[in-house]
């Protein structure tokens, strides 16, 4: 069945769009490219798009799982924290299982994971018809920075993994988190006009216990 870890579902009341920050976004495409790159158990690029942008944000959930001494997949598994960000906010209760295989709600394996997500929870056409487009609900809420890469010596834009509702308690919860994450330099938003400054490791965790889930 789908496997959460020790991953629990978040339900914190915590506490004109630009092309960083906050955004409220619609799902409108989900590319599964893990065949292309045989060294990672997953690399899905999902697309979003608001309502003033040309071109989608372009998030990439890619990785390979943590696993234990039975080679399942660990419950503190970065990998997993961050599919479960994606799941629990398209409100898709499907998931992988224990061996790391994508898996729907009812526990029968998903062959064309890709396929299943656009069909149940993208916008395909959107962009495609101004009038039908008024009528989009963009109900997801994402952060976007820019992140500076010490290997290439260059700074993309990039998107925050936790994805949240666009309500506000979702909206507080990924507020709060992403000022929790700024304040202990999880992210640091590059600005080619300073000095660069290291963004951390952003799938480590820190000594003693926070309240959120980090990347």
């Amino acid at each position: 069945m789908p496997y959460r870890g020790s991953y629990e579902q978040s339900s914190s009341n915590i506490g004109g769009a630009n092309w960083l920050g906050f955004q409220e976004v619609v799902l409108t495409d989900v590319i599964d490219k893990s065949a292309d790159y045989p060294h990672m158990e997953v690399f899905l690029e999902i697309h979003f798009r608001n309502q003033s942008s040309l071109y989608p944000w372009k998030y990439n959930l890619l990785g390979s799982f943590d696993r234990d001494d039975n080679e399942k997949v660990d419950g503190d598994s970065s990998l997993l924290k961050r599919i479960l960000y994606f799941t629990d906010a398209i409100g898709w209760n499907g998931g992988v299982d224990t061996a790391g295989k994508w898996v729907d709600e009812n526990d029968k394996e998903v062959e064309d994971i890709a396929a299943l997500l656009n069909a149940k929870f993208t916008e395909p056409n959107y962009g495609k018809d101004d009038d039908e487009d008024d009528d989009i609900d963009y109900k997801y809420y994402i952060f976007t920075y820019r992140r500076y890469d010490p290997k290439t010596k260059r700074a993309y834009t990039t998107v925050v993994p936790k994805i949240v509702l666009n309500d506000p308690s979702g909206r507080n919860d990924l507020e709060d988190y992403i000022k929790y994450m700024k304040a202990n330099k999880f992210i640091v938003e590059h600005d080619d006009t300073t000095k660069t400054v290291s963004n951390g490791d952003m799938a480590s965790t820190t000594t003693g216990t926070t309240p959120f889930n980090k990347f």
